[in-house]
């Protein structure tokens, strides 16, 4: 759903600056279609106004959040001044052309008693809603101090549009270090929703008075149908490529993460054949084997930890066929003791070499490793066994992590026991957290089945694979996973929704010159 949603929020902005635009445009064109009857000054300089408003919502359609894109196909920069630019412009000169165009006086009897005082201010980070605010003041200052009580609509689209703009000056908080404003100043939070919802309430004022006009012309309306047909036959293009860009890297994501567990799988796999062979090699020792029909634990010893030592090895137990231990260098205390009755003796003293997942209680968290059996044989008669382990570790996961860029984790049953997810002070792991992802505990640990999806992981969403630990009895005593944030498919798919909204920009403003040669040529043919 996090993916869906910001998806949706990246093209809602795309489409919504594209409709603000075509508004524009259509008041633009208004505006123009006066100024070709009179060639007047005044109403070229609105017209002029309200297309670099349009080109600057048009420009501002193809900006992507900066979290997403780190480097723009624009340029970092490129966008945001070209915006600015335009949208300034359109606000300043709409500005002088209220003020080089008399008011109409209104008569005697309907007269205002006080004109409106306008603080234009000086430019600042400000700038926009300052601008739009001035420019809304004009045109309420005509619309009651006048005749033209017609243009109040433009005047409150715009000041809700100033509103849109201050909330538009939530970026500049983004970087705070109150998290609370953070979360309110970032991107598709609630400031950002708040100012793109503001931005639809101006377009439909303003949208719903130029409509009044346009339907009055025919070679207007003509126009304006072209342009929006165009413009949702173009949106449908951009967000039909958009849609399949991040269908297509989210499946791939998918099936990169299920074969990047199933390698931490075989590595797994691998570790157990290697300790397994080492198994071997130590129960088919002459020396081990004397020493275990002799019961001589200290031999026992010594050789065990002098593998332990050249393998590397966390584990390694020597017991004779009852399963009594004979030796076990990591914990000397336990020697004389029975690990009978664990399953992987078990198969070792039926004379079966076998490698298992184990699973152990920690101090706070699970432990688990990989552990292989091996009989120890004399004469052709089992009379011991010799188990050795590895621990599956942060080391582990950390190595996976360096070799491919995921986070990866292992669980012992559903608790984390090893990751490569660090707290905020970069040294404590995650874990002992506890997977409760419903689909996951069912299919990997209940069925013992791999599963690749979506996932919440320390409440941030993620696409994660897993794959089952199993037992030598073939159960499911714990998982393994990889995975990675969702939003960094969001970045990596960026780049190409950027280009897909770029050109259809670029196109959509191109298109604005064949759809009026056409309404022209329509209505020259009826006359």
């Amino acid at each position: 759903m996090y993916l869906l949603a910001q998806f949706l929020l990246i093209n809602g902005h795309f489409t919504l600056n594209l409709l603000a635009g075509l508004v524009c445009f259509a008041v633009a064109w208004l505006y123009f279609d006066a100024w070709t009857g009179r060639h007047d000054m005044k109403e070229g300089t609105k017209s002029l106004g309200f297309g670099l408003m349009s080109l600057s919502f048009v420009i501002h359609a193809t900006a992507i959040e900066q979290s997403l894109l780190k480097t723009s196909l624009l340029g970092q920069d490129t966008v945001m001044w070209l915006t600015m630019a335009f949208r300034l412009a359109g606000y300043g000169v709409l500005v002088v052309g209220q003020l080089i165009d008399p008011i109409q006086p209104l008569p005697s009897y309907r007269k205002a008693k006080a004109a409106l005082i306008l603080p234009l201010g000086q430019m600042s980070p400000f700038a926009y809603p300052v601008m739009a605010v001035a420019t809304a003041l004009l045109y309420l200052h005509r619309a009651t101090v006048g005749l033209e009580n017609h243009l109040k609509p433009i005047s409150w689209s715009l000041f809700i549009l100033a509103i849109s703009e201050l909330l538009g000056l939530a970026t500049l908080f983004r970087g705070a270090t109150d998290v609370g404003v953070a979360n309110l100043a970032a991107p598709f939070g609630p400031l950002w929703l708040a100012e793109h919802i503001v931005l639809i309430i101006s377009m439909a004022v303003l949208g719903k008075w130029v409509w009044g006009y346009l339907v009055k012309r025919l070679e207007t309306q003509l126009l304006m149908i072209f342009t929006t047909t165009t413009l949702i036959v173009f949106l449908v293009t951009a967000i039909f490529f958009s849609t399949t860009a991040i269908t297509n890297s989210r499946d791939e994501t998918l099936v990169n993460l299920q074969t990047n567990v199933r390698v931490l799988g075989y590595a797994i796999d691998g570790m157990k054949a290697t300790l397994l062979s080492d198994g071997e090699v130590l129960a088919q020792n002459s020396e081990v084997v004397a020493a275990v029909l002799a019961r001589d634990r200290k031999v026992l010893g010594e050789i065990a930890e002098r593998a332990v030592l050249a393998k590397r090895q966390t584990y390694l137990v020597v017991v004779n066929k009852e399963g009594e231990i004979l030796a076990r260098p990591d914990d000397p205390d336990k020697l004389g003791g029975s690990v009978s009755d664990e399953a992987l003796v078990k198969k070792a003293l039926g004379g079966e070499g076998a490698s298992s997942i184990i699973v152990t209680q920690g101090a706070m968290t699970p432990e688990v490793s990989v552990r292989s059996a091996a009989p120890i044989r004399s004469a052709g008669e089992v009379v011991g066994a010799v188990v050795v382990g590895t621990a599956i570790d942060n080391a582990f996961v950390d190595g996976l992590k360096a070799a491919t860029g995921l986070e990866a984790s292992v669980y012992g049953d559903n608790i984390r026991s090893a990751t490569t997810l660090v707290a905020a002070d970069g040294k404590s792991r995650w874990v002992g957290i506890l997977e409760e992802t419903t689909e996951v505990k069912k299919r990997v640990l209940g069925e013992g089945r791999e599963f690749a999806g979506a996932v919440s992981v320390l409440n941030v969403p993620y696409y994660g694979g897993y794959a089952p630990l199993i037992d030598v009895e073939g159960k499911a005593v714990g998982m393994l996973f990889v995975g990675m944030p969702q939003v960094n498919l969001l970045q990596a798919a960026a780049k190409s929704i950027e280009r897909t909204f770029v050109v259809t920009a670029f196109l959509l403003i191109l298109s604005v010159f064949p759809a009026y040669l056409v309404s022209r040529y329509i209505i020259d043919q009826i006359k």
